[in-house]
């Protein structure tokens, strides 16, 4: 990774000289001001890299979707599936068990053990969703072998939520979350995505929930971008950027007082303008934690997708499935460090499978 410095006049300035040398895709790293002579406002400082070119996998993603944790006996769309799995452009159907084998016995040929359940349990998938996606991968004989993971990767490609498009100008953008999750790193990193990189306009709103909205670094950050933020929602020309940021407070997804005024604070931005619910997720969370918080929250709000923030702390990124197969709610972003912008990148079945299976 090669590190470029820009120093910059202002983020337009920015805009201009990291797209020219690193493109429109390009990392940011760190952002800061610079001091300015006198009473002066300073130059910007932005450090960035271009990206990590990952290859995209198994294109064939979101051919099994939103399967939930429903009671058994209850079809699902993975119940209806063919019995064959997409690798790549091609199928590859289920190699049928000669009728010799099937007769027999045991003592001469090996019975077919599935040890592909207990690799997808081992990156992190839970028992219940592990036996799901198994199902639609051919089953192997011990040992289990390398050459396995074409049809695994399959099965997990197959069952990736890919999210909605978002509104390309006006919308507000509201981050929810428990305490601690990251809601106010993701968005930070989110905005400097859409103003340093994309060249867009914005604001945010830093506002007050049930508890006291004391997130000053987001005020710095925003200062530092050049982007205007409100300690209120009373502009009847709230929109007029390309995008609004809403950062609110955390909540306890148990506490139910608190659960229903954040619907309503929530319900209130939706009557003012377009609005997006963002749920931030805290990957080095248990995935009974995790779904417990997802489920909790997309009862009482109309969540769009999730934000899955922390990366950096949880090596079994196969846990992922867990939330998306849970909720059948898509994942839009992957985000690591507590450092503003940090990382921060979209999230697609490519990019994690490989991550998941990184060196096999």
């Amino acid at each position: 990774m090669n590190l470029e410095t820009f120093v910059a006049e202002s983020t337009a300035d920015a805009v201009v000289k990291i797209r020219a040398q690193l493109g429109p895709d390009a990392v940011v790293v760190n952002v800061r001001q610079l001091p300015g002579r006198w009473f002066g406002r300073g130059k910007i400082e932005v450090q960035a890299h271009a990206p990590e070119r990952t290859p995209e996998i198994l294109p064939s993603t979101g051919s099994l979707l939103n399967v939930t944790d429903e009671p058994v006996g209850t079809p699902t769309v993975l119940d209806s599936i063919e019995e064959t799995v997409s690798v790549g452009p091609t199928p590859i159907d289920r190699e049928p068990k000669p009728l010799a084998v099937a007769e027999a016995p045991l003592s001469i040929v090996p019975p077919r053990t599935n040890q592909n359940l207990a690799l997808l349990e081992s990156i992190g998938l839970m028992p219940v969703y592990a036996a799901r996606v198994s199902e639609h991968v051919d089953a192997t004989r011990p040992p289990w072998m390398p050459a396995d993971v074409p049809a695994v990767r399959g099965a997990l490609a197959a069952t990736w939520l890919p999210p909605h498009p978002l509104p390309v100008h006006g919308a507000a953008h509201v981050f929810v979350g428990a305490p601690g999750a990251g809601k106010t790193t993701a968005l930070s990193k989110w905005l400097t995505l859409s103003v340093l990189l994309g060249g867009r306009s914005a604001k945010v709103w830093r506002l007050d929930g049930i508890t006291a909205n004391t997130s000053e670094a987001l005020s710095v950050h925003c200062d530092v971008l050049g982007v205007p933020v409100a300690r209120s929602w009373l502009d009847d020309d709230a929109l007029v950027a390309d995008a609004g940021f809403v950062d609110l407070p955390g909540v306890l997804w148990s506490d139910a007082h608190a659960m229903r005024e954040l619907a309503g604070q929530v319900g209130a931005l939706g009557r003012r303008a377009e609005v997006a619910v963002h749920l931030v997720v805290n990957a080095a969370y248990e995935s009974t934690v995790m779904l417990a918080q997802a489920r909790a929250f997309a009862a009482v709000l109309p969540v769009a997708d999730i934000i899955v923030s922390h990366l950096d702390e949880e090596p079994r990124w196969g846990k992922l499935w867990n939330l998306m197969l849970g909720t059948g709610l898509p994942i839009r972003y992957l985000s690591a460090g507590q450092n503003m912008p940090g990382d921060f990148v979209e999230a697609t079945a490519g990019r994690v499978l490989t991550a998941v299976f990184k060196g096999v």
